[in-house]
């Protein structure tokens, strides 16, 4: 299956050019270059300064570097992103740290408090 069958464990350091068939958690520190056609999932102790590619991302912890999801990238609140990313459908929530420059080949959706009342007001507006 797709499942994740590798992690890279709190207090661990790995360095150099991974390749996995299956998902990646990392909690640990990841550097150098990860290509992986699954699911990775960053924790809120992960970082990773590496190039990644992979089909979709969730992340809570800390990237530096490249990031290419063929799917979907998702920046939980506690996230950090520095760098680049290539996805088709982008995800950040509020209080997730993005400085980024991005290619987002579908949708951009950024969460925060009381957007979707503001949704329903910019409807009313557009529809009054």
């Amino acid at each position: 299956g797709k499942g994740i069958n590798t992690v890279i464990g709190r207090g661990s350091v790995s360095e150099g050019r991974f390749r996995v068939e299956t998902g990646v958690r990392v909690d640990g520190v990841l550097k150098g270059e990860l290509v992986s056609s699954g699911t990775l999932i960053v924790g809120e102790s992960g970082v990773i300064e590496a190039d990644v590619k992979v089909n979709d991302a969730l992340v809570s912890g800390r990237i530096v570097g490249t990031l290419e999801a063929e799917e979907k990238v998702h920046l939980q609140a506690r996230a950090a992103f520095v760098g680049r990313i290539k996805t088709r459908t982008l995800i950040v929530e509020e209080g997730a740290i993005f400085k980024a420059e991005c290619d987002a080949r579908g949708e951009i959706q950024v969460t925060e408090a009381g957007s979707e009342e503001l949704a329903r007001e910019l409807a009313d507006q557009q529809s009054g």
